[in-house]
């Protein structure tokens, strides 16, 4: 991932029935893993931007929000996943 991209958006919220939004199956695994994957990437990424640029630049920060809200994304998928 280059500086100024982003990752592709997800859906923000926990999904109320995962069969209608993400699908059942083997489209709600790529969802988890897709997910996950670009949770590492933007992890490594903040890494590397904080070395270059330090803990407060503003690049640092966008990733880091970034990353939360795709935090937030898993673990709502992860508590939606065990009702079932």
């Amino acid at each position: 991932m280059h500086l100024g991209t982003s990752p592709k958006r997800e859906r923000v919220g926990a999904p109320k029935n995962k069969c209608t939004i993400w699908g059942s199956g083997k489209e709600a695994s790529r969802h988890h893993l897709d997910l996950e994957k670009s949770i590492e990437q933007l992890r490594q990424q903040m890494i590397e931007l904080a070395g270059k640029h330090g803990l407060t630049s503003d690049v640092v920060l966008g990733v880091s929000q970034q990353l939360d809200k795709y935090i937030v994304m898993a673990q709502n998928n992860h508590k939606t996943d065990s009702l079932w």
